[in-house]
């Protein structure tokens, strides 16, 4: 009969291969730093083309239906959280000492995607066209029901609760590795 001690940890063997990393081609230590770099930096620009992207398919009619191409842009956010969990590493605790100011032009970039992406949902479900018609989605004379609206304002209630409570979590994984922090310091000097 097998425990949960026995069951074999996941590894990130199969995302290793993926990724190429025990590939020749990384190089040396150097260019194996730089290609990891680039990697991290494809990602970024990766996710922010996928924001732009579903604010395109909002603004050219293509409605809730952009949401799909937001949300797969989680995928690099779940895959990178899962490699580090995977190496037994806290990616939140990493995510909580990124520096102020990139936070903050972080968040307001994705703010203003946001709102300018739900804005557009919003007129084309009011006015019944959306901003720029290609004939992505269906037009309407008579407006849209209350429960399409409902939609919009639930997705924006959550968002601004989602952002609340990355905003605490951050906070709170602030004190906590200020607080290893501290206790590591503590271990030193008793040394």
């Amino acid at each position: 009969m097998k425990t949960m001690s026995d069951k074999k940890k996941p590894t990130n063997e199969l995302a290793n291969r993926i990724a190429g990393f025990n590939d020749p081609s990384m190089g040396d230590e150097r260019e194996r730093d730089v290609i990891l770099r680039a990697y991290t930096f494809g990602a970024v620009v990766s996710t922010y083309v996928f924001f732009a992207l579903g604010l395109l398919f909002a603004i050219l009619g293509a409605g809730i239906w952009s949401a799909l191409i937001i949300i797969g842009s989680l995928v690099t956010s779940i895959a990178i959280s899962s490699y580090c969990n995977r190496e037994n590493v806290d990616f939140s605790m990493a995510m909580a000492r990124v520096s102020p100011r990139r936070l903050v032009i972080g968040n307001i970039v994705g703010a203003v995607f946001a709102i300018v992406w739900v804005g557009a949902i919003v007129f084309h479900m009011s006015r019944g066209y959306p901003l720029i018609d290609a004939g992505m989605g269906a037009s309407t004379t008579l407006g849209v029901s209350t429960g399409t609206y409902s939609i919009v304002f639930g997705a924006a209630v959550g968002f601004i609760v989602a952002i609340t409570l990355m905003t605490i979590s951050r906070f709170r994984k602030i004190k906590q590795a200020r607080a290893e922090a501290a206790r590591a310091a503590e271990i030193e000097d008793e040394d």
